[in-house]
């Protein structure tokens, strides 16, 4: 083998491993890009300037026009508290999403649903707590409290949706815990 060969070998592989760490560089650089763009329209949307809170918002797949998603999260834990959403569950879910103003096909909607067929992971939990941080943070303590009030009584509809028989055992003891678990989100000092 020539040194010219060798040399020219050398190179090509040289080429095409620098082509492939470029490659990766551009496709970074681009998730980056479309990370910032997506918080910048989640912060336009939500009024929340919390770097972190916007990050966990995008990385539990939140987009701008699927926040209204977030705001369900805790009906979607209870429903799941079982390790899995009976129709009933759903049905409840999904009634409350629409008296919320989600409607059927749109992006919040569609989000909602994927959380029901698949039960998300414990990053979209975590962005829910600090969502519900960040709008303690700007909203005054009665508002919260308001919310805290409404959002309890929907994951109590969602958990009484399928138990129990004529009343009794309607709330298994794992959707109680997970119902507490909710309530601690709000008591934020």
């Amino acid at each position: 083998m020539s040194k010219g060969s060798f040399e020219g070998r050398r190179q090509a592989l040289e080429d095409s491993f620098f082509h492939a760490c470029d490659t990766q560089l551009v496709a970074n650089l681009r998730q980056e890009i479309v990370s910032m763009e997506e918080k910048s329209k989640l912060s336009h949307v939500s009024g929340i300037v919390d770097e972190q809170v916007l990050s966990s918002l995008v990385n539990a797949g939140v987009q701008a026009e699927s926040l209204l998603a977030v705001r369900l999260v805790p009906m979607v834990v209870v429903a799941w508290a079982d390790g899995k959403v009976s129709s009933e569950e759903r049905a409840a879910v999904l009634t409350a999403a629409i008296a919320e103003g989600i409607s059927a096909g749109s992006t919040a909607h569609d989000l909602l649903g994927k959380w029901l067929e698949h039960q998300p992971g414990p990053n979209v939990m975590t962005a829910w707590v600090e969502f519900v941080g960040e709008l303690a943070r700007v909203l005054p303590s009665a508002a919260i409290a308001e919310l805290k009030e409404k959002v309890l009584e929907r994951c109590w509809c969602v958990a009484k949706s399928s138990g129990g028989y004529l009343g009794l055992g309607a709330v298994s003891p794992s959707e109680q815990k997970a119902i507490d678990q909710l309530k601690k989100a709000y008591d934020i000092g």
